[in-house]
């Protein structure tokens, strides 16, 4: 006899110790946690079954404006917001002196979207991409926060009615040019003094 292998006992218990602890496992856990039943009540009384419950994500809501007419709002449904125009495509090319900085900015409606791509010609910019509310612009919304880079992709959502944009600032002692590429949904764009 083999003094490493168990005896036949042995592994007769092993074997029902392992398949009393799978039951007891499908039971009280996997049950309630992955297909909503609790045969044991041990899932209501762990917060498993929770884990089980469908719960409704919230819609966000068209913006409430009171100068423009309700069809050019953007319209909720689950993650698609339908828009009254159609998107735009542009490249803008955004100047910045030596050791300078330029603030630029999209008018967006809550709900609109833009894809973007950033990259400088010859160096390296800080930049904060921000919006701020037409009812408060000092109290702005930092989105992303970086330094020292030469070029940024991304997309974005207006969270709120106002301007949403790019503050960059030139890390070099000679002008640079950032060439900006958008997509999406926005009413202007512009420099902001």
């Amino acid at each position: 006899m083999n003094p490493h292998m168990p005896s036949r006992g042995g592994l007769l218990l092993r074997a029902a110790i392992a398949a009393i602890a799978g039951t007891a496992i499908v039971f009280c856990v996997i049950l309630p946690a992955e297909y909503r039943k609790d045969p044991t009540g041990f899932g209501r009384l762990t917060g498993l079954l929770e884990l089980s419950t469908p719960h409704a994500a919230p819609t966000p809501e068209p913006a409430a404006t009171s100068n423009a007419p309700a069809a050019s709002a953007a319209t909720p449904t689950e993650n698609n917001w339908a828009q009254a125009a159609a998107y735009k495509t542009e490249t803008i090319v955004v100047p910045i002196g030596p050791d300078g900085e330029v603030e630029y900015k999209f008018q967006m409606k809550k709900g609109q979207g833009i894809v973007y791509s950033w990259q400088s010609d010859s160096g390296n910019v800080y930049y904060d991409f921000h919006g701020e509310p037409p009812d408060n612009p000092k109290n702005a919304v930092t989105y992303k926060k970086d330094e020292e880079l030469r070029a940024a992709n991304g997309t974005f959502v207006a969270p709120f009615d106002g301007r949403h944009g790019w503050f960059w600032l030139n890390l070099t002692a000679k002008p640079i040019k950032v060439t900006l590429k958008v997509s999406g949904y926005y009413e202007s764009h512009g420099f902001v003094k």
